[in-house]
């Protein structure tokens, strides 16, 4: 090829490839159109009109492109990793096994090709395999501050805490250095709200869009009626632990005053759950299929009022999509513990504990304080009748039993420590803990040894559906949180079925859910203000079988007048929010923190 020609080539590549990082894949296809023109095979440009095809959400598209790119190039690596992205991101994860393994035969010592298999693995729950690929990532690429904070989730979700204290102090470290680390993983770790409000607004930098990008309904509607339209968008419309708490919420949204629109992103389980929050929202629109442009247009054609955002920076989540600015208010709302370090979320909503005045400073978002607790419930949720048994469960017919359902990652040194003491100074006690991998539970199993506790007494319980994983928690004791990051639905698992929930109030709202859980159904007892404390009540309950009865009647009893499972009350409460909010917004007033009064006159 003459020198002329190749130079006209490469420039033309650059310069689509740099139209597409600046938002405009109309200018990057047609620079493209031109480059294919000149040379039909060239990989490089089919591969690209593969990524762009794909961030517009056309996988079918997406992935014969990346076909054609590899039939043009079949030595190069990188269609083949973007085709197996594509493939796992349809759930396809044999297909896309199967092009990662391509890639990696041709570049054995890539670190990419590593980290790839590693995240697929996750996703799969093959956890030994990930952490395999994850750890040989990150010796290839010992500097890749991606390779190193992926392979150290993977480790904590594992229970692997090898190199605890130096992998904590490495990804502070990034962070400090500016290196984008997921603002999740910084909950996780001893963070201050300075350094996980720093983490946030690196993390979400990239979906901050200019104004002149921003969506705009196709036409007002007309709002004659009075009431306000509301949006829920969230990839967790399905069996998920926020869909539990807050599909009453949905159902009991006053229908006089508020339109409700749930929009899903995530997949389709066809579960009870999905079919009753289907039902419980005026209209249910999946949004799945569309780019995130085009995504944030159809919100923006609806009209709303309010946008709320159930995701946050949780796996799955699409922030992209509100980086459009879809909506005239938009809200974070209870499935990301933290802030989200972007103009474009107007509000955050929680409650005095879990996220205090004081904690305004670390989140960028405006706090909105609900009057009795921050978390939403459903106390329609069905506790299975079914008898169930000690020794059907696996667990000692006599024995005190202390549990953490709360995920692996959660787990750490620190609170093991404590744990085992638990058990060292409590004879014949039992650890009842989730079976979540089978590294995990050999890891667990490994370190309750070095601490002096015999493997036997941690017990491990299966995954079951959630009506009957109610109802076997009902044979626990006293269930212990967990910090930094603390129980949230977890939490309200065990207090819906009727055992005490131990805590100890954390510095950030990450470590506080379960405080205001408890502060809700009248047992702040419950809440132990350090670990010291935290030990020392779980002893005494665990050695007063008086004091532990009186506490769990209390539950039983509270469950039918507290506020937290009052979801009539919870929905007014958020409802009185909304309407703050859109009356600022009208009244031209910036976002300022505000608390929502108990009751309003109207409902009194």
């Amino acid at each position: 090829m003459a020198r002329g020609k190749s130079l006209e080539l490469q420039g033309l590549a650059q310069r689509a490839a740099a139209l597409h990082k600046a938002g405009n894949p109309a200018g990057a296809k047609a620079t493209l159109a031109a480059l294919l023109r000149l040379a039909p095979g060239h990989w490089q440009a089919i591969n690209l009109l593969g990524v762009i095809a794909l961030s517009e959400s056309r996988r079918d598209q997406a992935e014969a492109y990346f076909l054609k790119a590899i039939a043009a190039a079949p030595l190069e690596i990188e269609p083949r990793l973007n085709l197996a992205s594509s493939l796992n991101g349809r759930g396809q994860f044999t297909e896309a096994l199967k092009h990662l393994k391509d890639a990696e035969r041709l570049r054995p010592a890539s670190a990419l090709v590593q980290q790839r298999l590693g995240g697929l693995f996750t996703r799969v729950r093959d956890s030994e395999r990930a952490i395999f690929h994850l750890a040989r990532a990150r010796a290839l690429s010992p500097d890749s501050s991606r390779a190193i904070r992926a392979h150290i989730a993977a480790k904590r979700l594992v229970c692997d805490w090898s190199d605890w204290g130096a992998d904590d102090a490495r990804l502070r470290a990034l962070a400090l250095a500016g290196e984008r680390v997921p603002p999740f993983i910084m909950l996780a770790l001893d963070s201050t709200g300075q350094e996980q409000l720093d983490c946030a607004i690196r993390w979400g930098a990239p979906y901050v869009r200019p104004s002149t990008a921003h969506v705009s309904p196709a036409a007002p509607r007309d709002r004659s009626d009075g009431r306000l339209r509301i949006g829920y968008i969230s990839a967790d419309f399905h069996a998920h632990a926020t869909s539990y708490l807050v599909v009453q919420m949905m159902e009991a949204h006053d229908r006089a005053r508020f339109e409700v629109i749930g929009l899903s992103y995530g997949r389709d389980d066809d579960s009870p759950t999905r079919q009753r929050l289907a039902a419980a929202f005026d209209r249910f629109i999946d949004i799945k299929a569309l780019s995130d442009r085009d995504a944030a247009q159809l919100i923006a054609d609806l009209d709303l009022d309010v946008l709320i955002d159930l995701k946050g920076y949780t796996e799955g989540a699409r922030p992209e999509i509100l980086g459009y600015r879809p909506a005239p208010v938009q809200v974070n709302y209870l499935g990301f513990p933290g802030t989200m370090g972007v103009p474009f979320i107007d509000y955050v909503i929680a409650d005095a504990l879990v996220a205090p005045l004081d904690f305004q400073p670390y989140t960028t978002e405006r706090l909105v304080h609900l009057p009795d607790c921050f978390q939403p419930n459903d106390a329609n949720r069905v506790i299975d009748p079914a008898p169930v048994t000690r020794a059907g469960a696996g667990l000692p017919p006599d024995a005190f039993v202390f549990c953490s359902f709360n995920n692996a990652y959660k787990f750490g040194p620190r609170m093991f420590d404590i744990w085992a003491n638990l058990l060292n100074a409590v004879p014949g006690s039992v650890l009842w803990l989730l079976a979540t991998n089978d590294l995990a539970r050999a890891n667990l199993m490994r370190e309750a040894v070095a601490r002096g506790v015999a493997p036997e007494r941690l017990i491990f319980a299966p995954k079951l559906s959630h009506s009957l994983h109610l109802r076997r928690l009902q044979l626990a004791d006293l269930c212990l949180d967990t910090l930094p990051v603390a129980a949230f639905t977890t939490a309200s698992d065990a207090l819906w079925a009727g055992v005490p929930l131990l805590t100890c109030a954390g510095p950030t709202p990450a470590g506080r859910g379960a405080v205001s859980l408890l502060y809700a159904m009248g047992v702040p007892e419950l809440v132990a203000p350090s670990l010291e404390a935290y030990q020392a009540t779980a002893i005494h309950l665990a050695t007063d079988p008086r004091a532990l009865r009186g506490l769990r009647q209390r539950i039983v009893d509270n469950r039918a007048t507290s506020p937290l499972f009052d979801a009539v009350r919870h929905t007014r409460a958020i409802e009185r929010a909304y309407v703050e909010m859109v009356r600022r917004y009208v009244a031209g007033e910036a976002p300022t923190p505000y608390s929502v009064p108990a009751e309003s006159p109207q409902e009194s």
